[in-house]
């Protein structure tokens, strides 16, 4: 940010205009609390395209007049995108434990025939989640063959609003400290070392990911396919308790009768469904839904 130009004051009744905008366009919530964090990322798009005070701003994004790329761009600098691989174990051993008896379920029921496995990750932010989904069921598979010799056909989808973050989802490449939770013998199995303390995801695992430049309030027009497993956490926290029951019906349109939906603890207090029933899990917040 250029040193000449200083960020104007912002006042409660233009912040209240800004909020709601926000909540129109991309789902976000900004508290009071945050209206600092809103005139940074503000003062920056301010530079960027010549704008002298936040009402003409205002004016340009209430006009419908500016691409998706600018309002990418815009909700990318109010959200949080650093994360790192194994972030929420018990999530993860939950997910592990349910895929490994749905694989032996299905393997019973139709043992000729192939089985696949399909996970989403929602508000997948740089891919260490995908990436660290897909090798969890890699290990699974591995697991499986051992003691059935059989395996699951499977794929982790990742879905995120920001351009840049899926840019580097998609190179699968990640400072050695990213790494700081991934056990050493999962690493160099999956890892391929680059200079410079770097890791890039080995091919492997990253055929089996992909990924979907998408708003969370436009599901329904980019996604169609149904998931065994829906993934969404450190993602409610940006969304109204309202905007919330919203999204998470949308999840459950998109999961499959006996599905596993796996949420972030805290992100949301109560959830409103006849379709859903909660896991018995102290670690970690997760629905399955009914089968019928």
């Amino acid at each position: 940010m250029s040193a000449s130009f200083n960020m104007p004051e912002m006042e409660s009744e233009e912040f209240v205009l800004w909020q709601a905008l926000l909540e129109k366009q991309t789902g976000l919530w900004l508290p009071e609390s945050r209206k600092a964090f809103l005139i940074t990322a503000l003062s920056r798009h301010m530079i960027e395209k010549g704008f002298t005070n936040y009402n003409e701003l205002y004016l340009k994004l209430n006009t419908d007049s500016v691409s998706i790329l600018d309002w990418a761009s815009l909700t990318d600098s109010l959200t949080v995108n650093e994360t790192c691989f194994y972030r929420e174990t018990h999530s993860l051993n939950l997910v592990s434990s349910y895929c490994r008896n749905m694989a032996l379920e299905k393997f019973q029921a139709a043992p000729d025939s192939p089985q696949h496995l399909q996970i989403w990750s929602v508000g997948c932010s740089t891919g260490e989640e995908v990436y660290t989904l897909a090798i969890e069921m890699d290990k699974l598979n591995l697991g499986l063959k051992d003691s059935c010799e059989k395996e699951i056909y499977f794929g982790v989808s990742g879905i995120d609003i920001s351009y840049p973050a899926l840019a580097v989802a998609r190179e699968g490449i990640y400072a050695a400290r990213q790494l700081d939770f991934v056990p050493t013998t999962t690493k160099n199995m999956y890892f391929n070392r680059l200079a410079d303390e770097y890791f890039q995801i080995k091919d492997s695992i990253r055929q089996r990911c992909c990924f979907i430049q998408s708003n969370i309030l436009e599901l329904d027009a980019k996604l169609k396919q149904n998931y065994d497993v829906i993934y969404c956490q450190n993602v409610l926290i940006y969304f109204k308790q309202d905007r919330k029951q919203a999204v998470i019906e949308q999840l459950v349109e998109r999961l499959k009768p006996g599905g596993l939906l796996v949420l972030g603890h805290g992100e949301v207090t109560s959830i409103n469904s006849d379709v859903l029933t909660r896991v018995d899990n102290k670690h970690c917040l997760a629905y399955l839904r009914k089968d019928k």
